[in-house]
């Protein structure tokens, strides 16, 4: 019975055809304009001057995801009332008499781009209404495919600061590394702060690299991280015999062992009050005394300080030592969170994965789609989690293209609802936004190229096409 049908509706078309071109055309070359026709892939939709279907080309029903046979031999407003479509470019045409462009949702939910071009007769009426069909989710998917080479030039953009080797391209990272530059080689304190995973340790270790303690050591110790009852070892070091367990030879601490250098005191307001006082009196003196010694010894070191907490605020409480608060808050360096700085967190992830592809040896890239999420997620972990995340997709992911369905569920959906949101509230149609779209592409290509002419080569057009773009779209 389908079978039937088939034949039936091509044979259908083969006689409308007929009627409507030239009755000197044989039909050898109605059924090569038709296999042309069913050889683009753009999809092609014809109805009579009547809004009657009398050709679906194969990329349509591609496009659809529905067969040709539901639509050949209907009127447009069938075609609505069916659902196969949500409006019609045709009928629009056929009641204004011009070619419009309009968007349209098909049956499977797909987005498309139509042209309804009308195709008069000689007594001025139409005889034949040509559609065009533009996927719209096929154009984002290209859009969407950064490959591998093309992250890489990419990279090479945000890697502004070659000699410090940190990632940034927000202007507040720039003034926040300038500053560490001013205060690197003079020997005073430093108090970096900011929430837990902002990257603390990185602008440390970046004022010591650069600074005039550089060859001297870099002693790091996390106050949160070691028993109340041990940090003082730790710190100051201890005799031998100091206390019950102690090594025979006794041990250095950190002070001493970075002589010379730098000490980097992580997380600082988790210090307890009483070694508070002791800490205060080694920055005073530049002296320390080791657990069970009967005199001190002198230590040159820079101290860099670093904390997630509210110092000032346990100064007032009196939970932090308001001479000590002001002995290592000489020069205060304050990070904003990832959130805050939005700009650094796609060339943040094209690092960590260039990171991971080199340990893991692969050759893995993200699509343009998670890119997006990553831009729009909050990342309260900061820089900490999203170095975690991207090392958890580079592993887990089944293709080399790390896409959407890659990331944790609750990443996706939360960013859906601020796309949904932000979509609601922007009051811009879909070509606007594809305009907005191709116009931030452009204008970052030229921007890293400087160059219209390597420009138009990256993009994969003309350069004549290039320039009608920027023209068009006021870059």
């Amino acid at each position: 019975m389908r079978k039937k049908f088939i034949e039936s509706s091509d044979n259908n078309i083969d006689k409308i055809f007929e009627e409507i071109f030239d009755k000197n055309k044989d039909l050898n070359n109605l059924m090569l304009l038709r296999e042309i026709l069913d050889k683009l892939s753009d999809g092609v939709y014809i109805t009579d001057g009547k809004g009657l279907t009398i050709f679906v080309n194969k990329a349509y029903e591609r496009i659809s995801g529905t067969s040709r046979n539901l639509f050949i031999g209907k009127k447009m407003e069938q075609v609505i009332e069916e659902g196969l479509i949500n409006t019609s470019g045709t009928l629009k045409v056929i009641e204004n008499l011009e070619e419009v462009t309009i968007n349209q949702i098909l049956n499977n939910k797909n987005q498309v781009v139509i042209t309804s071009t009308p195709i008069f007769s000689k007594n001025s009426e139409i005889s034949i209404v040509v559609t065009t069909v533009r996927d719209v989710t096929e154009i984002n998917e290209l859009k969407d495919k950064l490959d591998e080479s093309e992250q890489n030039i990419l990279m090479l953009k945000y890697l502004i600061d070659q000699e410090s080797k940190v990632i940034y391209n927000s202007h507040i990272m720039k003034m926040i590394l300038n500053k560490a530059k001013k205060v690197a080689n003079y020997d005073v304190s430093v108090l970096i702060t900011g929430e837990t995973g902002v990257g603390k340790d990185v602008i440390a270790k970046y004022i010591y690299e650069i600074g005039s303690r550089k060859d001297g050591p870099f002693v790091e110790i996390n106050c949160s991280a070691i028993p109340a009852n041990l940090i003082e070892s730790e710190l100051f070091g201890y005799e031998s015999g100091a206390f019950t367990g102690a090594l025979k030879k006794g041990k250095k601490g950190i002070f001493e062992i970075a002589n010379n250098g730098t000490v980097f005191l992580d997380e600082i307001g988790e210090l307890p009050l009483e070694l508070q006082a002791k800490l205060l009196k080694v920055i005073q003196n530049k002296k320390i005394r080791k657990i069970g010694a009967d005199k001190d010894i002198p230590i040159d070191v820079r101290i860099i300080s670093a904390t997630n907490r509210d110092l000032e605020k346990m100064v007032s409480e009196k939970s932090f030592r308001q001479d000590l608060y002001y002995r290592i808050n000489v020069i205060p360096i304050h990070i904003p969170p990832l959130r805050e700085r939005r700009e650094d967190i796609i060339p943040l992830a094209l690092h960590f994965l260039r990171e991971n592809n080199k340990i893991n040896k692969t050759k893995k890239y993200f699509s343009d789609k998670v890119l997006r999420i990553f831009y729009k997620n909050n990342w309260y972990g900061n820089v900490r989690e999203l170095k975690n995340i991207v090392e958890r997709v580079v592993i887990l992911s089944r293709d080399n293209c790390i896409e959407e369905w890659d990331l944790p569920e609750d990443m996706v959906n939360c960013n859906k609802i601020v796309q949904r949101k932000n979509i609601f509230e922007s009051g811009s149609n879909l070509d606007e936004m594809l305009d907005s779209y191709e116009k931030k592409i452009i204008k970052e290509v030229i921007d890293y190229t400087n160059s219209q002419k390597e420009a138009s080569k990256i993009l994969g057009i003309t350069e004549s096409k290039l320039c009608r773009r920027i023209k068009k779209l006021k870059i």
